[in-house]
């Protein structure tokens, strides 16, 4: 593994631990829609995936690390 690697997968632990602390409140403020978090934030929501996806695309935003 690689120094890159290493470096996303310890951001995606510090998403999952977001989530996990604000689970309620995302719950609430985006109820019945995906949510994407990148950095700690929210970066797409919405209720169809592939809006989501193209959001991700126009922000240049790789989804595998969201």
């Amino acid at each position: 593994m690689n120094k890159l690697d290493f470096q996303e997968l310890l951001n995606v632990q510090k998403d999952a631990e977001y989530l996990k602390k604000s689970y309620d409140s995302l719950k609430k403020n985006y109820e019945n829609q995906y949510v994407a978090i990148k950095d700690g934030k929210v970066v797409a929501h919405n209720k169809n995936i592939d809006i989501i996806l193209k959001l991700l695309k126009y922000k240049k935003i790789n989804p595998s690390t969201v």
